[in-house]
């Protein structure tokens, strides 16, 4: 409407009534054709749909995802609806495994063709979920405590590699130092060796 004033509208194709960023509710009323908003009671109602959707999404996602990732699948979440994220791809190839050529086969714009008939809003919406989901996130989802003893932690290699050129060249950089240090392979072999060995009781580490 102008002057920092919104009026209910309709999606295209939908019955409902919504206002803002698509909110079916003001107020805890249910939006009419008649609704009117400013701007800090449209913020206000799209946070109260966040914690609602964000809880809801929580209890359907099964993998473990940092705090970026749930961003980004909220986002998609809010997006396409709740009614739909339950029956989505995305949510059904995080719960198999959250495999990052899977994740950007669904979510990808330029590859899942799909996106492009909702317009440029929602190719452009796309892909920030998606550069969001892949960002790296310096906190680490283990369940023990774990102490770093290096500026950059190794567990976020997984969450910031992309195959790039420069990427490859600084794992055989790491890789030939490695073999420098360690030239029996002993440091590398008992690495492995903690890595590959499964939990404890309650996902504690067994004593090595």
């Amino acid at each position: 409407m102008g002057f920092g004033r919104y009026a209910a509208y309709k999606d295209h194709g939908e019955f409902i009534w919504r206002i803002g960023y698509g909110s079916k509710e003001l107020d805890e009323k249910v939006v009419c054709p008649f609704t009117r908003a400013n701007s800090e009671e449209i913020l206000e109602q799209l946070q109260l749909d966040l914690e609602t959707l964000s809880y809801k999404v929580a209890r359907l996602v099964q993998w473990p995802l940092n705090n970026k990732q749930k961003a980004a699948v909220l986002s998609y979440a809010h997006g396409i609806g709740f009614a739909s994220f339950k029956q989505s791809k995305l949510l059904e190839v995080i719960n198999n495994g959250c495999k990052k050529k899977e994740i950007i086969k669904e979510l990808s714009p330029y590859i899942n063709k799909q996106w492009f008939k909702h317009g440029e809003w929602t190719v452009d919406r796309r892909r920030s979920e998606l550069n969001l989901f892949l960002a790296g996130n310096k906190e680490i989802a283990t369940l023990v405590k774990h102490k770093c003893d290096l500026n950059y932690c190794l567990l976020n290699i997984p969450e910031t590699y992309n195959g790039n050129p420069n990427q490859i060249k600084a794992i055989n950089y790491l890789e030939k130092k490695m073999t420098d240090l360690d030239p029996s392979g002993e440091i590398l072999r008992r690495f492995f060796r903690y890595w590959n060995q499964p939990p404890g009781n309650l996902g504690s580490p067994k004593n090595l």
